[in-house]
C-alpha cells in the first residue's frame, strides 16, 4: 500500500511540474511586455528578447560595422530595445529606395535641436514627452531655456559659414532631411557634484556617420568648454525618439547623421558656469564640432 501511495504522489508531482511549466510559458510574453517612458511607446510583445532588452551579439556586431554601411542591411530577425526596434528586415523596395537616394540639392543644411522646447505641443505620437516638462531643473533655470540659447548662438555661427540652420523644437518634421543634425540637452543629477558632457548617436546608424559627428563634436566641445567627458551614456540616449523613423513620423530620414549631446548638468555648479553663465563656449563647442565633421566630405 506504501508503495501504491508512493507512487501516486510521484505521478501528481509530475503532474503538477508540467502545468507549472506551462503556465510559465503562457506568461512569457507578459514577462517581455514593457511601455516606453519617455515617449509614450506602446507596448512592445516580442517573446523571443530577452527581458532586459540588450541587444543581441549579432546585432551588436553589425552596430560595430555601421559605419562601413552605405545603406541599410537587413538583420536574421526583428529585434526590440526597451526604446524600440533597432534592427528589421528590410522590404526589397526599402533596400532600393535607399541603395538610390540622394542628397536634396542645395546647401549645407544643419538641424538643431533644442530639448524639451515646446514639449507642451508635441503631437499624439510623442505625448509622453509632457510628463517631463521643460526637462531638468538646476539654478533656477530650466533646461529648454539654456539649450536653446545654445542652439541659437551656435545656429549663428554656422550660418555666418554659410550653412542653412533649422531651429527646432521638440517637434521635428517629418522623415526630416539634413546634412548633420544635433539635438542639444542638459542633464540633471541629485549629486550636486556630478558633472560633465556627453554624446551619443542612434543605436541602429543607417547614415553610417554618426560615429565621425559624435568624434568631431567630442573634440571640439571639450576643448572650447573645458567640461569634462562623462562616459555614462544611457539607452535612452542612443533610443532617442527623434532617432526612431520606424516608431514615429515626426522623425529623422533614415540617412540623416544624428547625435544627441548633454551639454553639462544642470544640476552641477560647475557645469552652469559654462552653459548658463558662458553659453557662447558650449555653442562654439558644437558649431565647431558640426563644421569639422561637413568638412570632411
Amino acid at each position: 500500500m506504501k508503495i501504491f501511495f508512493l507512487i501516486l504522489g510521484m505521478l501528481l508531482l509530475g503532474a503538477a511540474a508540467v502545468g507549472f511549466r506551462q503556465t510559465a510559458g503562457d506568461n512569457a510574453a507578459e514577462v517581455v511586455r514593457f511601455s516606453d517612458t519617455e515617449a509614450g511607446f506602446e507596448e512592445f510583445v516580442q517573446a523571443t528578447q530577452s527581458a532586459e532588452g540588450e541587444i543581441p551579439p549579432d546585432a551588436a556586431s553589425q552596430a560595430d560595422a555601421a559605419d562601413q554601411l552605405q545603406i541599410p542591411q537587413p538583420a536574421a530577425d526583428l529585434r526590440f530595445s526597451r526604446w524600440g526596434a533597432y534592427w528589421r528586415e528590410f522590404s526589397e523596395e526599402e533596400r532600393k529606395f535607399y541603395e538610390n537616394w540622394k542628397r536634396p540639392p542645395g546647401p549645407l543644411r544643419v538641424g538643431l535641436q533644442a530639448g524639451h522646447w515646446k514639449n507642451d505641443e508635441v503631437p499624439d505620437e510623442l505625448s509622453g514627452l509632457k510628463r517631463s516638462g521643460g526637462g531638468a531643473q538646476g539654478g533656477g533655470r530650466s533646461e529648454w531655456e539654456v539649450v536653446l540659447e545654445i542652439a541659437r548662438q551656435a545656429k549663428a555661427l554656422l550660418e555666418a559659414e554659410g550653412m542653412v540652420v533649422d531651429l527646432l523644437p521638440a517637434t521635428i518634421p517629418v522623415d526630416y532631411v539634413a546634412d548633420a543634425f544635433v539635438s542639444v540637452h542638459a542633464d540633471g543629477n541629485g549629486n550636486p557634484s556630478v558633472s560633465g558632457f556627453k554624446i551619443a548617436g542612434p543605436r541602429g546608424d543607417f547614415s553610417g556617420r554618426a560615429p565621425s559627428l559624435a568624434s568631431a563634436l567630442y573634440e571640439s566641445y571639450e576643448r572650447e568648454t573645458g567640461l569634462k567627458r562623462d562616459a555614462s551614456v544611457s539607452r535612452r540616449m542612443s533610443g532617442y525618439y527623434t532617432f526612431n523613423w520606424r516608431r514615429y513620423d515626426h522623425a529623422l530620414h533614415p540617412l540623416t547623421p544624428a547625435v544627441i549631446v548633454e551639454t553639462g548638468f544642470m544640476t552641477s555648479p560647475e557645469d552652469r558656469a559654462v552653459i548658463v553663465d558662458r553659453p557662447e563656449r558650449a555653442a562654439k563647442g558644437i558649431a565647431d564640432g558640426i563644421a569639422a565633421f561637413l568638412s570632411q566630405d
